[in-house]
């Protein structure tokens, strides 16, 4: 059995088969969130003219970064990988939460028609003069929200407020990708003749080993503040994703067989379904579970074809879109989802209807995102990861980790995504 060690790099291509995947996992999220919970969020909102209600995106991005944290995290010193994932995850993920809590704070209290105390501590962090956070469904933060989104802990217990419920996938992928470079320097399960049965063990046990936790061990009924900080702060309830991206990339080596993968897969799938509707039901707060389930599967095909199969050169034509899109996809992805419900209620009130919404939405999120990466993502990803002296390489037109470096299988990918 073949070990996990690297393999020498070669002239390299760009596929537009996993720009395609990434930017399709993006767009989800996106609309499902402007269209459809936002709307249960803020039901004046509701008044698009199409809804998304799947929800599967973040998990097909989970399934992608996966993916190439089998491809990368052997390629010289995991270490440096490691920080190399978090200088490109972590700076526009800081600037998002600023930029996210101070428009949130001031636009919120203006829709409730609330004021702020006279002192600088107060406009900045203090709550409201009425003392009111929830005077409406538009919540007012306040420095305490700030830190605990700041240092990622939102997760760890109940009472702590999500600025942006996107901000999910952070912690959890910076959490995986710390254990991957752990697992691969420090142990010699994947460096030995045994590697690849390793690591189907390892793929197997992410998704069982959570759902016998969260369901058996602890009870999905569970409120108690230890069992929520187990399952949510560690993201147990996401890992199955993560799964299927090892899956995944352990049969494009042909080191497991197609038969193991479908049923890995459809273990995965059913991991996903438990985990988002853990009573079997849609509940009022998530998409429709129907499409929701059904749509993350049919795209796990995609990313099979994006893994093994040819490239999809019928995208050529749109391949500068595409590859632009996908390149400025993590910053869309961060500043999307509060900022765009904040935007929507601004331009409502200005009169504007859903279907006139819908666009002015879609284009200042891509905007800002782009702005973002612009700005901050690759900036600062180039100062943090270039050693000091050297000339840093001029920037690319999407991150590094789009980029393949072997024509058997294109290179990794740093997504920090949700639904």
């Amino acid at each position: 059995m073949p070990s996990f060690l690297p393999e020498n790099p070669r002239t390299s291509t760009r596929r537009i088969s996993w720009d395609a995947v990434r930017v399709l996992a993006v767009l989800s999220v996106v609309l499902g969130h402007i269209t459809h919970q936002g709307p249960l969020a803020h039901t004046e909102l509701n008044d698009y003219p199409v809804k998304v209600t799947a929800q599967f995106g973040a998990a097909i991005l989970m399934v992608v970064s996966a993916f190439f944290v089998c491809q990368t995290v052997r390629r010289g010193d995991s270490g440096r990988w490691m920080w190399k994932k978090a200088a490109r995850l972590v700076p526009p993920y800081l600037v998002a939460v600023l930029l996210t809590y101070f428009v949130m704070r001031w636009a919120d209290a203006s829709f409730n028609g609330q004021e702020f105390g006279s002192h600088w501590w107060d406009k900045l962090f203090g709550p409201t003069t009425d003392g009111v956070a929830w005077a409406s469904s538009w919540y007012v933060p306040v420095g305490w929200d700030l830190l605990v989104n700041l240092t990622m802990i939102q997760g760890w217990h109940q009472g702590f407020i999500w600025l942006d419920g996107s901000y999910w996938t952070l912690p959890v992928q910076l959490m995986v990708f710390a254990g991957a470079a752990l697992l691969w320097s420090r142990t010699p399960w994947f460096r030995s003749p045994h590697a690849a049965r390793h690591a189907k063990l390892l793929a197997w046990a992410m998704v069982v080993v959570p759902l016998v936790l969260r369901f058996w061990v602890f009870g999905v009924t569970n409120t108690s503040p230890w069992a929520f900080a187990v399952v949510f702060g560690f993201g147990l309830h996401r890992l199955h994703a993560f799964a299927a991206g090892v899956a995944v990339w352990l049969w494009s080596r042909d080191r497991l067989s197609t038969p193991h993968l479908a049923l890995l897969l459809a273990a995965v799938v059913a991991a996903q379904d438990l985990h988002l509707y853990p009573f079997h039901v849609a509940l009022p707060t998530d998409p429709s579970r129907l499409p929701s389930i059904i749509g993350f599967a049919l795209v796990l095909v995609l990313v099979c074809a994006a893994a093994k199969g040819p490239d999809w050169t019928f995208l050529r034509p749109l391949a500068p879109v595409i590859g632009w899109f996908a390149g400025i996809s993590y910053g869309v992805y961060l500043l999307h989802q509060e900022l765009g419900y904040i935007l929507a209620k601004a331009l409502q009130l200005a009169g504007a209807p859903g279907w006139a919404r819908l666009p002015l939405v879609l284009g200042a999120a891509t905007g800002a995102g782009w702005l973002l990466t612009k700005l901050v993502e690759r900036p600062a990803h180039r100062w943090l990861t270039t050693p000091r002296g050297a000339t840093a390489p001029p920037p690319r037109r999407a991150p590094d980790d789009l980029v393949r470096e072997e024509p058997t299988g294109p290179a990794p990918v740093s997504v920090g995504g949700s639904s």
